[in-house]
């Protein structure tokens, strides 16, 4: 399928979680990062039990330290 992944396009399995997508996008730890399908924020508890469908746009924030 192919959906929006920050503004860009992205090829994926289908029927995808949000939890799987942030592991094959390589997140090792998800305490520090956001994820907004179109301008909902997914809260981490649906994670598992949110799917990807073909054309949706996602938004992943992560937070970082500095100054």
């Amino acid at each position: 399928m192919k959906i929006k992944l920050n503004n860009r396009d992205k090829i994926l399995p289908d029927n995808l979680s949000i939890t799987e997508l942030v592991k094959i996008l390589g997140y090792t730890d998800s305490s520090g990062i956001a994820i907004a399908m179109g301008t909902t924020v997914i809260p981490k508890t649906d994670w598992d039990n949110k799917r990807l469908s073909e054309g949706d746009s996602v938004t992943i924030i992560q937070a970082t330290c500095g100054g």
